[in-house]
């Protein structure tokens, strides 16, 4: 049985083997039918090229030489030999981008064609393994002239590719052979419409055609087609004519032997007074600067912009891609270049440019935000173009624009809003019509139902009818012994419910698949007649969207992404300045309003921000430090002064009784003059105490450590005194500090919302308002509004101490007794509102981050005691981890 088995396997693994030669030959056959096809069509092809050359064409030719112009290359492309041969800069991350030119005539009818050579292969690296290389790239084709300058980028252009591939309307089909070094290319158009081929390209290698003709897209003809090439990292012969470099099967006209009737030459622009110029759009960032530029440029296409976004998107086009974006570092003005490409990454390739640029007459705009607003970055641009064939323009945006830009912001306001509106309409109308058919779907089953309990009524009355013939008939027939009667009358009777059960269970049956087809199927037009469907409101069109008064007022248009990140903004923005005529600039224009209303308009610009813009690179002075010092040091000596006086029995027992003798004689005095004078007769003699100080003469103390008896001014402190005492002193030290230290009279103060960034700067910790029982600054600084306070209108914090001299250290020792005192009594009197709600949990230490060994270390300033995340009394030399130096330990005296 196992030579059985085995045999039929062998023999099947031959029939298998032997199917697959067959199928391999007939593969083999029909892929060699496939390539005689293809070379038959191609003889085909070769046939109708060879049917004749063309008629000789007596018509006039062009005597424009055809060639490449500035304003139809990018800056990379370094043309040599009169233009005929085509390199490019392969240095500081230049080697990762394409250089692209355009020739200057194109043609709108006939057959024309070009050839192009490859000279050399380039293989430039930075020395760096990246996961972007830079490769060789070739496409030569054609393109509408003033379309994109990247071929395959739009439309509007056709190429050929080294890798046999035909690109048109941004696709890509394998439809030719690869080409290389050295190999003559011919790029031929067919744009006679009475040839075989009409309006295609077709490309040829060496003189022998390497692709059949491929059509030309829609948006391509009837339009002029210039020649056109795109290359990376090669250098490259572009030779236009008259005769060519190596025949074409069918003989054929070169772009340069074209009939004036079929070509058109593109005029450069012309040099107003034998100058170009290099224009500055200088403007308020974020107030319509790149807005007004977009309009420049669809104006004047035929200048070229100067900036950072301008590189990044030439990198994209070229084929790379972004590894991660940072948002913190991306701006409209200096985007982030994250191709993990080090040259380009750092912007290496911008020097490359700004070098080679003003060697190019053409027209400029250098789109520089921050750098065309600070006064000193804005020469040195400028003096870069300082050769006499340029001409420097600075052109002001600044203020109320005119009724123009606002025209083009309200219909760009105007179209979002009627986006928003049509999408909100679309889905309103989607779920009304869900509705409509819930509702239908509804009244469809109520009518399945009764129709179901109808059929079911009905067939129970034909049962009942059944049963009552019968027994009719046997009564008619005669009656029967009872023994015998009763048989057949109970069988009856069981037959009967059988049959009605039955008729009932089919009724029910034939009901639930009527509601299944009424859920499945959609009901037919007489039906839905029949049934009664909801009202629904008629239908209307989308809304009409208006823009609100609102809305007109507003002049510039809100960008997902800034103009300027906010750490170069708050660094550069109190350099901002217009544009003077000491600068170099031949003219200064001013946009939208004149130059007194445009410097106007900057001043109060500037003004606002340094109000709401926080300094990032301030740096305390020694005079903070030194006077954060010596606060530390007082304030250590009344932590230990106030244990020392809890601590000793004697002196705590002295001064209750001293101030038991104080509130004896104030509740005698408040019983009247006659009272207080019987009561001083009759009083007591009693030892001589030293007389405690009156709660209203806290500020006549001259000794805060002993005000009597050895008792100190802040003997009933407790922790949230001592927390609101050096929070008194450190937000007075702070807002003098920084006032001192910014030096800047346009500055009064730090803004509410960047209070806590300054006090880390300052004192090294956070400042946590949780602790204290509050949100927000402004409810902070409510608990110390006997020192400072937030304006109303500006939300600069603001100091309420004398700003002539610095107050002595004791004075916030009164303040935080008299402070303590009206919290007490409000308390005493029943104001529960009164009562501080600190959170001590909220005052935990954030845990410190362990550093790198070799690392830089976080150090604080000499003499600043305490930890990153503690609260600000938490400054003493004895400071634990979640107990303050004057808090007693558990069970120690006094506490």
């Amino acid at each position: 049985m196992v030579k059985e088995e085995e045999e039929p396997a062998v023999e099947e693994g031959s029939e298998s083997r032997k199917r697959k030669a067959e199928a391999a030959a007939e593969g083999g056959a029909a892929k060699e039918a496939k390539k005689e096809d293809d070379d038959a069509k191609l003889e085909i092809t070769k046939e109708e090229e060879e049917e004749g050359d063309e008629v000789p064409d007596n018509r006039k030719k062009i005597t424009t030489v055809v060639g490449f112009e500035p304003n139809d290359m990018t800056l990379n492309v370094i043309p040599t030999t009169g233009g005929r041969v085509l390199m490019a800069l392969s240095d500081c991350g230049l080697q990762y981008l394409v250089a692209c030119a355009r020739a200057n005539v194109g043609v709108t009818a006939g057959r024309y064609f070009y050839e192009v050579r490859i000279l050399e292969v380039l293989t430039p690296t930075d020395g760096t393994r990246r996961p972007q290389t830079p490769k060789q790239q070739v496409r030569i084709g054609f393109s509408v002239a003033g379309s994109s300058l990247f071929l395959g980028d739009s439309e509007e252009s056709v190429c050929f590719d080294a890798d046999g591939f035909y690109i048109a309307e941004k696709k890509k089909n394998a439809t030719s052979q690869r080409y290389a070094r050295d190999q003559i290319m011919g790029v031929l158009v067919n744009l006679d419409e009475k040839s075989p081929s009409p309006f295609t390209v077709s490309l040829f290698r060496d003189g022998e055609r390497i692709c059949d003709p491929q059509p030309l897209p829609e948006a391509m003809r009837g339009k002029t087609l210039s020649p056109h090439v795109s290359f990376r990292n090669v250098s490259l012969q572009v030779h236009f004519g008259p005769e060519p470099f190596v025949p074409l099967p069918r003989r054929c006209r070169m772009i340069q032997a074209a009939a004036q009737d079929d070509a058109v030459a593109t005029e450069p622009p012309p040099a107003k007074g034998g100058k170009y110029n290099v224009v500055f759009p200088v403007g308020v960032p974020d107030e319509g600067t790149f807005d007004w530029l977009e309009t420049f440029l669809e104006r004047n296409p035929h200048y070229v912009e100067l900036s950072d976004r301008k590189i990044v998107e030439w990198a994209g086009k070229s084929g790379l891609w972004k590894l991660k974006q940072s948002a913190w570092k991306n701006s409209n003005d200096k985007p982030d270049c994250n191709f993990g490409v080090q040259a380009l990454d750092d912007l290496s390739a911008r020097k490359v440019l700004q070098a080679v640029s003003p060697l190019v007459p053409r027209n400029y705009v250098v789109m520089e935000v921050k750098s065309n607003l600070v006064k000193s970055e804005r020469m040195d641009l400028a003096s870069r173009f300082n050769a006499p064939h340029f001409r420097r323009i600075a052109r002001v945006v600044m203020g109320e624009p005119n009724e123009e830009y606002k025209e083009r912001i309200y219909a760009v306001l105007l179209k979002e809003k009627q986006e928003k509106l049509d999408a909100e309409w679309k889905v309103k109308k989607a779920e009304r019509e869900r509705k409509r058919q819930l509702e239908l779907r509804k009244e469809q089953l109520k009518k399945v139902r009764e129709a179901a309990e109808e059929a079911k009524r009905k067939a129970a009355e034909e049962q009942e009818a059944k049963k009552k013939k019968k027994a009719e008939e046997a009564a008619a027939a005669g009656e029967k012994p009872e023994g015998e009667a009763d048989a057949p009358a109970v069988e009856g009777k069981e037959e009967a419910k059988e049959e009605a059960a039955k008729t009932a269970d089919e009724a029910a049956a034939e009901a639930d698949a009527e509601m299944g087809d009424a859920e499945e199927k959609e009901t037919s037009k007489e039906d839905e007649a029949e049934v009664k469907q909801p009202e629904e409101p008629e239908m209307e069109e989308p809304p009409k969207a208006e823009l609100t008064e609102a809305e007109k007022k507003q002049w510039f248009k809100a960008q997902a992404l800034s103009d300027l990140t906010g750490p170069t903004l708050a660094s550069s923005f109190v350099h901002f300045s217009v544009p003077e005529t000491d600068e170099g600039f031949s003219e200064i224009q001013y946009e939208w309003q004149g130059e007194e209303e445009s410097k106007a308009y900057l001043r109060k610009w500037v003004l606002q921000k340094k109000l709401t813009t926080r300094v990032e690179d301030l740096q305390p002075s020694d005079r903070f430090f030194t006077r954060l010092q010596e606060w530390q040091k007082v304030l250590q000596e009344w932590q230990m002064k106030q244990k020392e006086y809890k601590a000793d029995p004697v002196r705590r027992l002295a001064a209750q009784k001293a101030k038991e003798v104080q509130e004896k004689r104030e509740a005698e005095a408040a019983a009247g003059a006659e009272g207080k004078e019987e009561g001083e007769g009759e009083q007591e003699k009693e030892e001589p105490q030293e007389p405690a100080v009156p709660e209203t003469d806290i500020f006549s103390i001259e000794d805060v450590s002993d005000v009597g008896s050895g008792e100190p001014l802040f003997a009933n402190f407790a922790f949230e005194d001592w927390a609101l005492m050096s929070l008194r002193f450190e937000v007075h030290l702070l807002i003098r500090s920084f006032k001192a230290d910014v030096n800047d009279p346009d500055r009064p103060g730090m803004h509410e919302s960047h209070f806590g960034f300054y006090y880390n700067k300052y004192y090294r910790k956070q400042l946590n308002t949780k602790f204290y029982g509050v949100d927000t600054t402004a409810e902070l600084m409510h608990l110390i509004k006997d020192t400072a306070s937030v304006h109303a209108s500006t939300s600069i914090v603001v100091s309420k101490l004398p700003e002539d001299s610095d107050p002595p250290n004791d004075h916030f020792v009164k303040l935080a007794e008299e402070n303590r005192r009206e919290r007490q009594r409000r308390l005493d009197a029943g104001d529960e509102t009164a009562k501080l709600k600190f959170s001590v949990l909220a005052a935990a230490p954030t845990p410190a981050v362990q550093q790198p060994l070799g690392g830089p270390q976080r150090v604080a300033p000499p003499g600043v005691r305490g930890f990153p995340g503690a609260p600000a009394w938490a400054t003493g030399p004895q400071s634990g981890i979640g107990r303050p130096a004057w808090r007693p330990r558990y069970g120690a005296a006094g506490a």
